[in-house]
């Protein structure tokens, strides 16, 4: 039998250490909360472990990065955790779908310029099928960053679902308030049906 379509989805579980974008400069020794930049998506991808349906002939790995967040710190760099994952495969993924930063409670996510145009395509398409087009806006905006980009290097398709309009980040304002359990469901549930092929 065939191994089955290996899909992962990713995102980041650390917080930066420091809130360096912070207006109030005694602020900027202190840890990022880190209810959107980080637990956002780690919300999503613990509630699909509970809901996602089993799928025929496809295999779904959740992984929860460490280090992404650290960079322009002295003695860190950005994304250690997905460079060090994917320099470690023993099994190489077909596709791979980067959460970060999807809880903000007005939700919009451009395509992401680094990410891979084709599988952007199906995920966008099948947010506008559901009605979500609002939310997954079909323009590039910015170029990001993220633990999608160790994929792409090694030649696998990654997508970064991101919404980096996003006033709070690398704040101590990064709070759970700030954080809409409707756009967490939206990111749910599109990615539900895109897994199940839909359209």
């Amino acid at each position: 039998g065939t191994r089955g379509l290996i899909t992962i989805l990713g995102d980041h579980y650390d917080t930066r250490l420091y809130a360096t974008e912070d207006s109030d400069e005694s602020a900027r020794n202190s840890p990022v909360p880190g209810a959107n930049d980080g637990a956002s998506g780690v919300a999503v991808l613990l509630e699909l472990a509970r809901t996602l349906p089993v799928l025929d002939d496809q295999r779904v790995w959740l992984v929860f990065f460490d280090v992404e967040d650290q960079g322009r710190i002295e003695g860190w760099e950005w994304i250690i955790g997905s460079r060090a994952f994917v320099q470690n495969l023993t099994e190489r993924p077909d596709r791979v779908v980067i959460l970060d930063m999807i809880g903000d409670a007005n939700l919009q996510i451009y395509r992401e310029k680094g990410s891979d145009p084709s599988l952007t395509d199906a995920i966008w398409n099948t947010a506008a099928q559901l009605g979500y087009q609002d939310t997954f806006v079909n323009e590039e905006k910015y170029s990001i960053l993220d633990d999608h980009i160790p994929f792409i290097e090694a030649g696998i398709p990654a997508v970064d679902i991101i919404d980096f309009d996003y006033p709070y980040w690398h704040t101590l304002e990064d709070t759970a308030d700030k954080v809409s359990s409707h756009s967490l469901e939206i990111i749910g549930l599109t990615i539900t049906a895109w897994l199940q092929g839909i359209p």
